[in-house]
């Protein structure tokens, strides 16, 4: 299983969208301004000219955000015309000291050509994601070994990336939930009926977890998520919530939906199936939705 490390469970009752609102929504990416660069690589993407600045170990592409803010970084390793793929590594220095280091396989782009000619041919793009704390920080991007890189940097403007819906394979039940006057569609998890979920990484998933509760419940439960992959290594996510007292299930009277809770993965690069499982308790219900950063639902110049 290549889930990340980097995994973290949110508790909240942050307002999440139904999955036809999300795919609707427009993303709200800017440019960060650059402080340093080695150079400037001008682009053809699908007829698009689009501006690159390169990186390399010794000269930085550097900048500065203010926090909390999520950033999002496309890069594209400058590939000799002789190689056919490759490999490369971006280092993420904050304030001066390394705070994330990303490993990338690519190959050529079919539909990418850099404008002036030359014995190089761009990568395929690659993303990472950077999550700014509060306050004003320098950043620095580096790549590893004698590789050449270039990149485009974008910001949040609203301190996290626009997020779409992603629908699970087919069967999963749906349960329509109400909230704030929105209909938010659920699919439901229970211990004989897990859910497999198609994503292409690299990419963070955000999945909304709600326990469904018996009515007139009020006691706060604990129920349990296992998360694997073909099979393998299961990671199992412990969360503790009480019943609602905003949300309601549309067409059901004899269930109320629990708190919002949040799970946030990281996969790495290439297509994955996620399998979901409900491992406790084992006669509960649990509905989920699930979104990835739009920006990751196709691939940006």
């Amino acid at each position: 299983m290549r889930l990340g490390l980097a995994v973290a469970l949110f508790a909240g009752a942050l307002a999440a969208g139904s999955a036809a609102s999300a795919a609707s929504s427009t993303p709200q990416w800017r440019s960060v301004p650059l402080t340093g660069y080695a150079s400037r690589s001008a682009l053809m993407v699908d007829g698009t000219q689009a501006t690159y600045h390169r990186f390399d170990a010794t000269r930085a592409l550097s900048f500065s955000v203010k926090g909390p803010k999520r950033l999002k970084v496309l890069t594209r390793l400058v590939i000799p015309n002789s190689r056919e793929k490759d490999s490369y590594s971006v280092s993420v220095v904050r304030d001066g000291v390394v705070v994330q280091t990303r490993d990338f396989d690519t190959v050529p782009a079919e539909r990418a050509f850099y404008v002036v000619l030359d014995s190089v041919r761009p990568g395929v793009v690659r993303r990472l994601y950077i999550d700014v704390p509060t306050g004003r920080h320098s950043y620095e991007l580096r790549a590893g070994g004698l590789a050449r890189v270039d990149a485009r940097v974008f910001a949040s403007s609203s301190g996290d990336a626009p997020q779409a819906g992603i629908a699970p394979r087919g069967g999963a039940p749906v349960e329509v939930l109400l909230s704030g006057g929105k209909e938010l569609a659920y699919h439901v998890l229970s211990a004989v009926a897990p859910i497999v979920v198609d994503v292409v990484g690299p990419t963070t998933v955000r999945v909304n977890t709600r326990l469904l509760f018996d009515l007139g419940a009020t006691k706060r439960e604990s129920y349990a998520i296992g998360v694997s992959e073909a099979g393998g290594h299961e990671v199992l996510y412990r969360i503790e919530a009480g019943p609602s007292t905003s949300v309601l299930c549309r067409d059901r009277s004899d269930v109320v939906p629990g708190a919002l809770r949040h799970i946030s993965m990281e996969v790495g690069e290439g297509s994955h199936a996620l399998v979901f499982r409900l491992a406790e308790p084992p006669a509960g219900r649990v509905a989920l939705s699930f979104n990835i950063p739009r920006g990751d639902v196709r691939d940006a110049p």
